[in-house]
């Protein structure tokens, strides 16, 4: 799902609950994207190595699936590290926010 309107971009940086929050190999949980980028900040490689490997990536996986955006989701998925990662989020993060205005 593309974000077009500001409905979607409050969607996108609104909270989950329950069993659609993301919940780190490391005890870190996360119920929105601000969140996750806090997780990924200040998680250590053996966590972010435990969410992504060759086969999967569990960030952008939860993107899509929770929040239905494929853009960021894809973006996730292309990022190398967890450096990289938090770069995509938290510019999309910014972005969205700026689609509130």
């Amino acid at each position: 799902m593309a974000v077009r309107k500001k409905e979607d971009a409050t969607r996108v940086l609104g909270d989950v609950s329950g069993d659609k929050r993301f919940f780190c190999h490391d005890g870190c949980i996360a119920s929105n994207l601000q969140q996750l980028a806090e997780c990924l900040s200040h998680m250590d490689e053996q966590s972010y190595n435990h969410h992504v490997t060759g086969e999967k990536n569990d960030f952008s996986n939860w993107v899509r699936d929770v929040f239905g955006d494929h853009r960021l989701a894809n973006e996730l998925a292309r990022s190398r590290n967890k450096d990289e990662a938090i770069r995509v989020l938290t510019g999309r993060i910014a972005w969205l926010k700026r689609k509130l205005r």
